[in-house]
């Protein structure tokens, strides 16, 4: 059995309503900081790894864990954000400022759609989360952390659920009607286990009336 922790990074300066550059380069704020720490002081059990995203925010949100337990194996992941909008087109802009975009670009909900330079397509990000899950399922380690994103684990809850690997329209829309409403706070942690056959959730407990 192995269990994952997904864990959503502490706030970021774009979570707190401010203009934002390049997403790798959003940092926590100083009450982020302050999650992040009150976060790691809780985590008692010993990861046999702790895997971030390449993303400042999760390096920021983990460091006192890896300095916690500095023996832990620390290895960098392609569970960064998904990044729909052109990064290049949000320049200083805040998230009231990008929400036109943002309804315009899950409206169209076409999974094969790239909104500009440095965008990524849903089905981009979707293949991309799905290769991180089946390199987890391949690992011999019995604990480990994952540092990472509010959509990051929107997808791969999405995948535990269905068991759905398709990269589609239909997926994408799933996702927009379902997946994006469920609340993922900052430093909200989803636990999961691995059978070597299956997930299964643990927390948050899973209501299959929301399916319907």
């Amino acid at each position: 059995m192995k269990t994952v922790w997904f864990i959503r990074h502490a706030e970021s300066a774009a979570n707190a309503g401010l203009p934002t550059t390049y997403p790798d380069c959003i940092p926590l704020t100083t009450k982020g900081v302050e999650q992040a720490k009150l976060l790691n002081d809780n985590i008692n059990i010993e990861p046999d790894l702790i895997i971030l995203s390449s993303y400042i925010r999760t390096h920021q949100t983990a460091v006192s864990l890896i300095e916690k337990f500095y023996k832990s194996k620390t290895e960098i992941w392609p569970i960064h954000e998904f990044n729909f909008l052109s990064p290049d087109e949000c320049l200083n802009t805040t998230v009231d400022q990008r929400k036109p975009w943002v309804n315009d670009y899950w409206k169209k909900c076409e999974a094969q759609y790239v909104h500009g330079i440095g965008a990524e397509s849903f089905a981009e990000f979707k293949i991309r989360v799905l290769a991180s899950i089946k390199r987890l399922e391949k690992f011999e380690y019995k604990f480990v952390v994952v540092f990472t994103h509010g959509h990051v684990i929107r997808a791969i809850w999405q995948y535990f659920i269905t068991a759905n690997e398709n990269a589609d329209s239909k997926s994408m829309q799933f996702f927009r009607d379902k997946m994006s409403s469920l609340p993922i706070g900052n430093t909200a942690i989803f636990k999961a286990v691995y059978n070597n056959v299956s997930w299964e959730i643990i927390e948050p407990q899973f209501n299959p009336k929301f399916l319907s």
